[in-house]
């Protein structure tokens, strides 16, 4: 018996053509998935000098900074401060410091309050006014190191002048973008948290007790600024605090001693007290400090290896103001100098961008960029990731701040999607599709990517998008 031959109807060869589609993975022209264009931006090797890394010069030195800075140090002597009580001389201070010049460079501040630092001669940090009113308590002391009076820390005159400083600071600068970090000093020689504590001249340390009441107004009334330490202690975890190691680059057992601090804890060979390891603080807050030393020594060839391990083990974001910040640029440190900076701190490089080839106006533009950070420390602040559109004349036509949080991108690979809606009326053609880091106070692009191709007005280009104009 013969079989019927199928017969098709063009309804039933619509039907089948299109089932066939589907089973073959195709689609219909409402649903096929756009074109995508993946670009491979071209990473740079110059040193960047981004905000918040690097050296930090002396404020006090305009003159003499030659390598660029973006961040300057100032040692707030509570004698200058304030000469009468309640009467705060901040116009000196900020005159002594050049905070106009710095501010007309974008330079930002690193503030230290000090009681009582080592010098030739014999004298007072502290006003002449509270050493009377403390009762002349303290300590004179003349020692390898230096002349000068550590004050009795646990005069609760000194402890409550000291919190009315430390708010009357606050309300001048905590608001003030050009103030980037406080350190914690106000105890001990330069601030840094001990007094001499061996030998004849043994001049005892507070205990934790006095100590807190030194950190707590600096919590208080510097909620906004990122705070740091000299040394983990209790305080420092438990606020979350970053750290300060004026000690960095002894090439002995200094940076393993400060490192088991902050990662395992240690016992204070000044107090006997038991303090926490703050092993994550650099996550979270800087890392900071000064070379000990001359700071050229360090960075010699046969140093320089030793001083980029320390800074890969203690996250460094800057260091100064013993820094070799007086340089002269493109001399023989020049390269071990540069090679130094690019290590430190962030160093944001775009590897890769995602996006879609063609858009329409009125849809959406979905960027993912591959990021990778080679530095050593995060970012700190929260700054927005702008994507942007600019058309043939290079003038921005559409943009978007991304909800990324950009200080999650630790050292090593991160991700970022972005949507930038397109405007409905946007003219059809081809866009170049820009990254940039705005600085919120600025509102303009405020951190360079380890990019080629940047833009004069601080952006990124990471390919074009064509723009298809209404049918």
């Amino acid at each position: 018996m013969k079989k019927k031959k199928p017969i098709f109807t063009a309804a039933g060869l619509i039907v089948t053509c299109a089932a066939l589609l589907l089973l073959c993975g195709g689609a219909t022209n409402g649903s096929r998935k756009p074109v995508m264009a993946v670009r491979y931006p071209v990473e740079t090797g110059a040193v960047l000098h981004n905000p918040y890394t690097g050296f930090t010069a002396d404020a006090r030195d305009p003159d003499h900074v030659l390598q660029p800075v973006t961040l300057v140090h100032a040692n707030l002597s509570w004698r200058e401060l304030e000469p009468e009580p309640g009467a705060y001389d901040f116009e000196g201070l900020e005159e002594t410091f050049h905070f106009q010049y710095w501010k007309e460079q974008g330079v930002r501040f690193v503030l230290r309050v000090v009681l009582d630092y080592p010098r030739e001669d014999r004298h007072l940090d502290i006003p002449d006014w509270l050493y009377k009113e403390t009762g002349e308590k303290g300590r004179w002391y003349d020692l390898p190191y230096g002349k000068g009076f550590s004050p009795d820390y646990s005069s609760p005159v000194l402890i409550a002048s000291h919190r009315k400083l430390i708010e009357a600071l606050a309300l001048r600068y905590g608001n003030d973008p050009a103030v980037a970090f406080i350190q914690l000093g106000s105890i001990g020689h330069w601030g840094e948290w001990h007094t001499m504590n061996s030998g004849t001249g043994r001049i005892p340390f507070p205990a934790r007790s006095i100590t807190d009441q030194y950190i707590e107004p600096y919590v208080q009334y510097f909620s906004g600024k990122p705070l740091l330490m000299r040394r983990p202690t209790a305080a420092g975890a438990r606020y979350g605090m970053g750290l300060y190691n004026d000690a960095f680059g002894k090439h002995d057992s200094t940076i393993d001693e400060f490192l088991n601090w902050y990662t395992n804890g240690y016992t204070s060979w000044l107090t006997k007290d038991k303090e926490p390891a703050m092993r994550d603080f650099w996550m979270k807050s800087p890392s900071g400090g000064e070379f000990s030393g001359d700071p050229r020594v360090f960075l010699e060839a046969g140093n320089l290896e030793e001083s980029l391990r320390q800074v890969r083990l203690t996250h460094v974001s800057w260091l100064g103001p013993s820094a070799p910040w007086d340089e002269e640029p493109g001399g023989p440190l020049q390269a071990n100098i540069d090679r130094f900076l690019r290590t430190i701190g962030y160093r944001f490089v775009i590897r890769k961008a995602v996006y879609e080839e063609t858009r329409k106006p009125g849809e959406t533009l979905h960027v993912k960029l591959n990021i990778v950070n080679r530095g050593t420390a995060p970012f700190y602040f929260k700054w927005p990731l702008e994507i942007s559109l600019a058309d043939g004349a290079g003038n921005i036509r559409a943009s978007v701040r991304s909800s990324t949080d950009i200080r999650s991108w630790l050292p090593g690979a991160s991700t970022a999607a972005i949507h930038l809606n397109v405007p409905g009326g946007l003219p059809g053609g081809r866009y170049t599709v820009l990254a940039a880091i705005l600085d919120p106070d600025s509102r303009r692009p405020g951190v360079d990517f380890a990019t080629t191709g940047r833009r004069p007005d601080g952006r990124f280009p990471l390919g074009s998008v064509t723009i298809a104009g209404r049918p």
